[in-house]
């Protein structure tokens, strides 16, 4: 039985449903999206609206994808709580695997968050991956 979509899986090995980040003392959190497949079609978006997708990234398609959030509070963080989420495709792209870690100001990892892989051979499944962020 799939665990979403027709035929997609996931393999968890890290999967936190939360974090509270102090962005203003510079923590940050820290995003990579490795990808098999012809052309990944992911957004990065929160409740409030779509923040990145993959034709904003310099060289796509690729299989690498890496992005940090919350360098900028005043211009990246719409609420003091809210949901990010990645969402991804299958129509061309087999198997996505999101990492993503809370990092403080000088890159050292304080928590990895998530550690997932997600694969289906089904172009009409989709996922989206959330987690919740609480500003602090």
């Amino acid at each position: 039985m799939a665990n979403f979509g027709t035929a997609g899986t996931r393999t968890i090995r890290v999967r936190k449903g939360a974090v509270i980040v102090r962005f203003t003392q510079g923590e940050f959190l820290a995003f990579k999206l490795t990808v098999k497949g012809a052309e990944p079609i992911f957004t990065f978006a929160c409740m409030h609206r779509a923040l990145l997708s993959e034709h904003q990234f310099n060289g796509h398609p690729k299989q690498e994808y890496e992005w940090e959030w919350g360098h900028n509070p005043s211009t990246e963080i719409d609420a003091e709580d809210d949901m990010y989420g990645v969402a991804m495709s299958f129509i061309t792209a087999i198997k996505y695997t999101l990492f993503v870690e809370h990092r403080a100001q000088n890159g050292s990892v304080i928590k990895v968050l998530k550690d997932i892989d997600y694969e289906s051979q089904a172009p009409v499944d989709n996922f989206t991956e959330t987690l919740e962020v609480l500003a602090a």
